[in-house]
């Protein structure tokens, strides 16, 4: 695991804790495939900055509802 890849696993686990309310919800968000992401596991996109942009979006919508 590169040091970039271990920094934003860190920084998005962070947020989906935020959003999803725990820690334990937010491991099992990233790990598993999302159709609001056409299908792909938040972990496999992290390593470029627009998926971490699409993430970070798609984080917020959980937020207000738009996805659950």
């Amino acid at each position: 695991m590169s040091e970039s890849f271990a920094v934003q696993y860190s920084k998005m686990l962070k947020r989906a804790t935020q959003v999803l309310g725990s820690r334990k919800a937010a491991e099992r968000w990233m790990e598993a495939p999302s159709l609001g992401l056409e299908g792909r596991r938040p972990i496999d996109m992290l390593a470029s900055a627009e998926d971490l942009e699409v993430l970070m979006t798609f984080l917020g919508r959980i937020e207000y509802g738009v996805y659950h």
